[in-house]
C-alpha cells in the first residue's frame, strides 16, 4: 500500500520539463582545498585511470568501505570532505556520519579528481515526514548523462536493460512502477544485502523522490554563503510552506514550541529564498 501511495504521488505530480529560470549549474574543480584533499587521501589512485563511471564506482566503494552511516550524527564537524574524512575515515561507528556527510565526501572526492558531481537532497512530499535522503549525482561524460550514486548504500541503480539511472530517470521509472535493480555489492554498513533490502530501499527511494534540492555551484564546502540552493519540484507544490509545516509538526510532536533552536530554525526558514529549475536544466551537462 505504501509503495502504491509513494509511486502514485510521483505519477500524479511530474516534474516540469521547462520553467523560467536563471540557474546555471557549475562544477568547480579548482578550489585550492582539493589539492589538500588529494595530498591527504589517495583518491587519485583509488579512482584510477578509467572512465568517469569506473572512477565513480571506485570512489563509491572506497567511501562506503571506510566510513559508517550514523543517522543521528549531529553535524559537529565541517561540512566538507576533508573535515568529514578526518572525523570518520577508518574509525568505528561511533564516528559515523549521516547521508549528507557521505554524499558530500563522495561528491568532493570526485570533483577533486576531475569528475563532475554534486550532492542532491531527495525530498518527500508529506510535511509530516521528518526523514529525507541525500545522494551524489555524477555526470558520466562517456554516457553524456547523470547517474545517481548512494554512498549510504554503496549503491547505484539500473533499469531492466541494465542502463544506469539518473535521479530524474529513477523518479520516472518508479512513477510507472517499473522494476529497478541495485548493483551487486550494495549494502548498508555491514548488513548483508537481501531481496528484502532491495524491496525496502526501492520503497524508500519512491518516498523521497518527490522533489530535489542541490547547490548551483558544486565545489569544496559548497554550503558557503552566496551559493544558491536550487529546487526542482512539481508545479503548484510549495516547498517553503512544506518546510514550515514540517518544522511546526516537529515542534508539536516533540513539545518543542519554546525551544530556541526550533524557533530560530523556523525564523530562518521563513526568510529563506527559493530558486527553481526545470527537469531539463537539472539534467543538462553542467559547466
Amino acid at each position: 500500500m505504501q509503495y502504491d501511495i509513494y509511486t502514485g504521488l510521483l505519477k500524479a505530480f511530474p516534474l516540469p520539463e521547462t520553467v523560467a529560470s536563471d540557474v546555471n549549474f557549475v562544477c568547480n574543480h579548482g578550489h585550492p582545498k582539493f589539492d589538500t584533499l588529494r595530498d591527504s587521501y589517495p583518491i587519485e589512485a583509488i579512482a584510477g585511470d578509467g572512465d568517469d563511471f569506473s572512477k565513480a564506482v571506485n570512489l563509491l566503494q572506497w567511501v562506503s568501505s571506510n566510513t559508517w552511516h550514523k543517522g543521528d550524527y549531529n553535524g559537529s564537524v565541517g561540512q566538507n570532505a576533508l573535515d568529514l574524512l578526518d572525523y570518520s575515515f577508518g574509525k568505528d561507528i561511533s564516528c559515523g556520519i549521516n547521508c549528507v556527510g557521505l554524499a558530500i565526501v563522495l561528491a568532493e572526492c570526485l570533483l577533486a579528481v576531475g569528475v563532475k558531481a554534486r550532492k542532491v537532497f531527495i525530498m518527500p512530499c508529506s510535511p509530516y515526514d521528518g526523514d529525507n535522503h541525500v545522494v551524489t549525482h555524477v555526470y558520466i561524460s562517456e554516457m553524456n548523462k547523470w547517474v545517481m550514486f548512494d554512498p549510504t548504500l554503496n549503491a547505484y541503480i539500473s533499469n531492466e536493460k541494465g542502463e544506469y539511472l539518473s535521479l530524474l530517470e529513477l523518479r520516472n521509472h518508479l512513477a510507472d512502477q517499473n522494476p529497478i535493480f541495485f548493483n551487486k555489492g550494495a549494502k548498508y554498513n555491514d548488513n548483508e544485502w537481501t531481496e528484502q533490502s532491495a524491496k525496502e530501499n526501492t520503497q524508500y527511494f519512491a518516498k523521497n523522490l518527490f522533489y530535489f534540492q542541490t547547490s548551483e555551484i558544486s565545489t569544496f564546502n559548497d554550503d558557503a554563503p552566496g551559493n544558491r540552493n536550487i529546487t526542482l519540484c512539481p508545479q503548484g507544490f510549495d516547498p517553503k510552506q512544506k518546510k514550515l509545516n514540517n518544522i511546526d509538526y516537529r515542534m508539536k510532536i516533540y513539545n518543542a514550541e519554546d525551544d530556541p533552536y526550533m524557533i530560530n530554525w523556523r525564523e530562518w526558514a521563513e526568510k529563506e529564498e527559493y530558486h527553481y529549475c526545470s527537469a531539463v536544466g537539472f539534467e543538462q551537462n553542467p559547466f
